[in-house]
């Protein structure tokens, strides 16, 4: 009886695993870049590129980038002093992930005020 049992959890386990499914975006190697950042903050220029490299990849296979990392691509931009280049990674972020539109808008009106010094005018509605 119990052997029976045991083969029947066997089987169901091996059915449920044969059930996932591929991840729906290819992250690279954000979580360990991003990780070795905060544990290091000199090591801005590696999460730089794993962010690019991510882009890149996804770009060249047609698929769509993972949510936030245009965002936060450009958000190291700005960090760096490169206003125009955050705010086209900030619009590409709200035109691939509408339900970042308002967090978006505000970046770029962000990294606006860094390049001109004045509030950039509120997009329409």
């Amino acid at each position: 009886m119990m052997s029976r049992f045991g083969v029947l959890v066997a089987i169901a386990v091996a059915s449920l695993a044969a059930c996932t499914t591929p991840p729906k975006y290819d992250w690279g190697r954000y979580d360990p870049a991003l990780y070795s950042y905060y544990k290091n903050p000199t090591k801005l220029a590696d999460l730089t590129a794993t962010l690019k490299a991510i882009i890149d990849a996804a770009d060249a296979k047609h698929a769509r980038v993972p949510p936030g990392i245009y965002a936060e691509y450009g958000y190291l931009q700005l960090q760096q002093g490169q206003d125009q280049v955050a705010i086209g990674l900030f619009r590409q972020e709200e035109t691939q992930w509408p339900e970042s539109k308002v967090f978006m808008d505000h970046m770029i009106q962000v990294a606006s005020i860094g390049t001109t010094g004045k509030p950039a005018a509120s997009p329409a509605p």
